[in-house]
């Protein structure tokens, strides 16, 4: 099994099974976004304590890159500060401009995204779930992200 089959199929994984899928009934935090190339739509609810990242739920109407994304971040996520994610979801920006497959150990369950970062129109797919947490960061009172 080589190694592109092995991150298709994790990707394949989330993408049908998707985890933390829903909406939480009184978040903290909660930010809508959509992705104007391809249609896809991503609802992403927080729940916080202090800083930290309680609970996590998306509703994704969309391509299963978009799903998977947003499947494996909420796990990535919950029991991280809002701080610590979105430095998280930062990284994986950045790896995702990078010419090498090289990436911080933060960023390592992201790794199956880097095998579709030359196809450029899907970069937004991955993107948009953390594009979902900025916008919740945006919104919270505490510390600033940038």
């Amino acid at each position: 099994m080589t190694r592109d089959t092995i991150y298709r199929d994790i990707l394949l994984e989330h993408a049908r099974h998707p985890k933390n899928s829903g909406r939480l009934e009184n978040p903290g935090l909660s930010a809508s976004v959509h992705n104007p190339l391809c249609g896809d739509e991503l609802e992403l609810t927080l729940a916080l304590s202090g800083e930290l990242i309680q609970d996590c739920r998306t509703i994704v109407r969309g391509c299963s890159i978009c799903q998977a994304s947003a499947s494996i971040m909420s796990e990535m996520i919950i029991k991280k500060t809002l701080k610590e994610a979105i430095i998280t979801g930062r990284l994986f920006d950045e790896s995702l401009r990078k010419d090498n497959e090289d990436v911080p150990e933060m960023v390592e369950p992201l790794r199956p995204f880097l095998a579709l970062k030359t196809h450029r129109s899907r970069i937004k797919c991955m993107k948009l779930a953390w594009d979902a947490l900025e916008e919740c960061a945006n919104q919270d009172k505490s510390p600033n992200y940038t």
